[in-house]
């Protein structure tokens, strides 16, 4: 049986979040596609994975905003 790739993830729009500049990063092993929930600041948030490639071999992540 073959382990699931664990891949670094950089959320691509971060600035609702936190101060802009910041590099949110985080490793997944879910598919692309999947939303998972990860921790910002002791926050849960929830982001969409990508194959979108980036920098230093990482991928892409998009915050997933839900305003009430």
């Amino acid at each position: 049986m073959t382990q699931p790739t664990v891949r670094t993830y950089v959320v691509t729009n971060p600035s609702v979040l936190s101060t802009p500049g910041r590099v949110i990063r985080f490793r997944s092993a879910a598919p692309v596609g999947a939303v998972v929930r990860a921790k910002v600041d002791g926050r849960p948030v929830r982001v969409l994975l990508t194959d979108d490639p980036l920098n230093g071999g990482c991928f892409g992540a998009t915050l997933i905003v839900n305003y009430l």
